[in-house]
């Protein structure tokens, strides 16, 4: 789903006449703080896996091989600085793809810096992809934060109804469970490989776990 949500932004992205260059995943540290979150660089390779038939989507390693945890505003600063020392005859704008649900955790007192959710807004902008059932565009109307930002948010509705998350694959994997048709064969085949979520205890970060 998180692959099929670069497709979604590039389409609504181009319908508005934007010049699009590409999309990154870029995977979180391993000091996150995520029960059970596999390591860094198993991640990374997922993602390349994962990514290794598209056109447009890469992987950016940065953020996952810091020595610490680097907040989203950070990741942003430095792909919008690296992509402007690249493209020197016009300004890259970047932005920020999530789902309904990272957009509302923004309003959620605890878990973000209000001086930097500001500023993701205003330098940057989001693009969020709604699936069935989430009313996200009611939640912007009833929050001051989002309302009084939702020019700089992109919301795109997906058309094709949708469930699947990354918590039920990984659900079904440490349950034996089948995955194929889910997930990229590559990617359940690297899975099986390095024997991740089935909770042997060197595959995962156990300094969380």
């Amino acid at each position: 789903m998180h692959l099929r949500m670069f497709e979604l932004a590039k389409d609504a992205l181009l319908s508005e006449g934007y010049d699009f260059l590409g999309g990154y995943m870029s995977p979180v540290n391993d000091s996150y703080g995520k029960q059970n979150l596999v390591l860094a660089e198993h991640r990374i390779e997922m993602c390349k896996v994962a990514s290794s038939t598209s056109s447009f989507i890469m992987v950016d390693p940065w953020e996952a091989r810091q020595p610490t945890y680097q907040r989203t505003l950070h990741v942003l600063d430095r792909v919008q600085d690296a992509l402007n020392n690249t493209f020197t005859s016009e300004k890259v704008k970047v932005m920020l793809l999530c789902g309904a649900d990272l957009l509302e955790s923004f309003i959620t007192p605890g878990v973000w810096i209000p001086e930097q959710v500001q500023a993701i807004f205003e330098i940057y902008g989001v693009i969020c992809i709604c699936r069935g059932g989430q009313d996200t565009r009611n939640v912007i109307f009833e929050n001051d934060l989002l309302y009084n930002n939702k020019k700089n948010i992109k919301v795109v509705d997906e058309q094709i109804a949708n469930d699947i998350s990354s918590t039920k694959v990984r659900r079904n994997l440490e349950r034996g469970l089948s995955v194929k048709y889910l997930i990229p064969d590559e990617v359940i085949k690297y899975i099986k490989e390095h024997y991740l979520y089935t909770h042997i205890k060197e595959c995962t970060n156990t300094k969380f776990g």
